[in-house]
């Protein structure tokens, strides 16, 4: 079975989310009917293959080890409030539950007994510290918990043990949270609310109201959607939503990520298709004038950027947009936020991350030859280096939960117990239906690396119930098999293929042909000519520089122990300088065949040592060995290094950009 075909020279144009919207009445009787899709229980989905072998690098790696690099940052701030932050208690408490959010899915989707542990310890002692007014957090009774990071700080924690509570089933820890957030209730009412980081606790607020049913938390989140129009500082409410278009810079990227989702929130609550509608359109809205080629938005100095080849993406934004798109494949049913979760994870996340876990760069680009403490030229000096723990932690924090939270989004159920295959890996799936069968999934596969997915399906008695398999946007070629025999079906307005089936001992074979494909990039200084990349089913390709790992001190908050450090990566050795060549894609050429070569990795880790690799034919740029080099520090633009069509011809050897940490991924054509 061949990987692929001859390379196809499609434009793909940016991604759009135009979605059929299904009303539904804003009563009482039907306010939960708009949840189309939820997730299994925490620790239902847990990990396998390549997966499980992330995992366990994450925690032998930051995973397991942040809150010991930052026990003040991290590890303290809502089990004794002794916080160490340069900004605030809310600052410390954001990244620390952050962190916790990340571990506590780790522990469970790892089943790993010793991380459970280490959750547990920190769950217990937070709610420990619950004040007998209900307050629950991370600051002292003498520091202002009505400022706006004081919410933003909460959400964290409260997401953290809703987590835990949900994989165990604690009912005390609902409770805990139900009381910390009817303090909020109390004392941010009317005009005591703050319109940049406060709005995220609506999403605690509206999870927990669906478990109770407490109005006054519903309520609450309608009165604070309603305010934020006529206090809209960041554009977080209905009307900016609306527009037809948002403004650069006029917002932080992550805080668009969160707070886009809270209007769809309130739908799943309660209805109101307004609200919904306004969660599509936010979407939209950055998905048009800021997405880059490898999923994820350009947030140059952390705020919304227009999309280029070298502009950076902050790594709280990929895992902030991989969590909204999974909220939002739950609220709509659509299969196409699973396509966005694996982009960015695949793609993004993967590329910006030491394939050891044990350091992550806070800001990344597309085109990348540098990750040294002089090459950012989006934000601070260091923020390009990969580092387990910077001074502002977030993006470390933010590293550990992405993965997790991917894989949980795995499989996602609807009201009739009917199962979603919404995104695709290898993993095992494990719960009991309503009748009382038993049910277990293994998926086996090396997906992305490979076209195949097989899930093998064991049931205790009879189950019958549909398996809905998405089937991506980009999939033209497709194979189903149930025990060996073509299934044949159509794909669903919402994306999804329905396999139905009376499952016992059952097979089920996914091939999903994936095909190279050349596409535009947009990029603010190539309009005339736009930049190409090329990509075969979920994966961006790149053309992978050598990377020159250099250790640093860096500027952690606390002092790194001996085994820990930043690191510098730069295509140019400190003793030798390499000057490396730049490709210029030739159109003419590409009406050849793109090779696709697959072969038996060295590692059994795919994105050490990728199974799949493309031959591209491109012409080598005449500036390539100038002695520019010698002094570079930045990526240059594409348009510095022109090729022409006389130019050398290669063929050049492109791997999966989450294979990478320096690339070149956007390319100029042969004038």
């Amino acid at each position: 079975m061949t990987f692929g075909k001859p390379l196809l020279l499609a434009v793909a144009g940016t991604i759009m989310l135009s979605l059929v919207v299904c009303s539904t009445k804003d009563t009482a009787s039907e306010k939960k009917s708009s949840h189309r899709l939820s997730r299994l229980p925490l620790g239902a989905v847990t990990a396998e293959g390549w997966l499980k072998t992330q995992l366990e690098r994450s925690k032998a790696g930051m995973g397991g080890h942040l809150d010991e690099l930052e026990p003040e940052m991290i590890a303290k701030p809502f089990i004794d409030r002794q916080h160490k932050s340069p900004v605030s208690p809310g600052w410390s408490g954001e990244i620390s539950g952050t962190y916790w959010t990340g571990l506590v899915q780790l522990a469970f989707t790892l089943n790993d007994e010793e991380l459970k542990e280490k959750a547990r310890t920190w769950v217990y002692s937070t709610l420990a510290l619950q004040e007998e007014d209900g307050y629950l957090g991370s600051y002292r009774k003498n520091e202002n918990r009505l400022e706006d990071y004081s919410a933003w700080s909460a959400n964290w924690c409260y997401r953290a043990l809703l987590h835990y509570g949900d994989a165990t089933g604690d009912q005390t820890i609902l409770d805990a949270v139900h009381r910390g957030l009817l303090w909020f209730v109390k004392n941010w009412a009317g005009d005591q609310k703050t319109p940049y980081a406060g709005p995220i606790l609506m999403e605690s607020m509206l999870v927990v109201y669906l478990k109770t049913g407490d109005e006054k938390l519903y309520t609450w989140c309608l009165d604070y959607i309603k305010w934020l129009d006529s206090h809209d500082t960041f554009h977080h409410g209905m009307a900016s939503l609306q527009r037809d278009s948002l403004e650069y810079n006029e917002d932080h990227v992550v805080a668009f990520g969160e707070h886009v989702k809270n209007p769809a929130l309130i739908y799943l609550a309660g209805g109101g298709v307004e609200y919904l509608e306004a969660s599509i359109n936010g979407l939209n809205q950055i998905m048009d004038k800021c997405w880059q080629p490898h999923g994820a938005p350009a947030s140059n100095f952390e705020y919304l950027s227009p999309p280029s080849a070298n502009h950076v993406t902050e790594y709280c934004n990929f895992s902030t947009f991989l969590n909204t798109f999974s909220w939002m494949a739950c609220i709509t049913g659509k299969a196409r936020y699973g396509d966005l979760m694996e982009r960015i994870l695949f793609n993004a996340a993967q590329g910006a991350r030491k394939k050891d876990e044990r350091a992550i760069a806070y800001m990344s680009s597309p085109n990348q030859l540098f990750a040294t403490m002089e090459s950012c030229q989006f934000g601070l000096n260091s923020f390009e280096v990969y580092s387990p723990c910077f001074h502002v932690g977030c993006c470390p924090a933010q590293s550990v939960r992405i993965i997790p939270e991917y894989i949980r989004a795995m499989f996602l159920r609807d009201q009739d117990e009917n199962l979603y295959l919404t995104a695709f890996g290898p993993c095992r799936v494990h719960f009991a239906s309503k009748e009382g069968a038993d049910l277990t999934i293994f998926a086996e596969t090396r997906y992305p690396f490979d076209e195949v997915i097989t899930l093998h399906i064991k049931a205790t008695a009879p189950w019958k119930k549909k398996l809905m398999i998405k089937i991506p946007s980009w999939c033209k070629n497709l194979e189903i098999k149930l025990n060996g025999a073509a299934v044949n079906g159509s794909v669903n307005e919402d994306g999804y293929l329905p396999v139905e089936n009376i499952w016992n001992d059952d097979t089920l074979t996914i091939f999903l042909g994936m095909t190279p494909t050349l596409v535009r990039v947009k990029d603010v200084y190539f309009q005339k000519e736009p930049l190409r990349a090329i990509e075969c089913g979920p994966l961006v390709f790149s053309v992978k520089y050598p990377a020159f790992w250099t250790p640093v001190a860096g500027t952690p908050l606390t002092p790194l122990s001996e085994d820990w450090t930043w690191y510098e990566a730069s295509i140019l050795a400190r003793k030798k300088p390499v000057h490396p060549p730049f490709y210029t894609l030739d159109l003419t050429d590409l009406n050849r065949a793109v090779a696709i070569v697959k072969k038996q990795s060295a590692s059994e880790y795919p994105w050490d040592d990728s199974p799949i690799k493309l031959e591209v034919p491109m012409r080598v740029s005449h500036h390539a060995y100038s002695r520019y080099w010698d002094n570079q520090r930045y990526t240059p633009m594409a348009y510095g290094n022109p090729a022409t069509a006389d130019s050398l011809s290669q063929i050049v050897e492109m791997v999966p950009y989450g294979c990478t940490n320096l690339r070149m991924t956007c390319f100029p054509v042969c004038q």
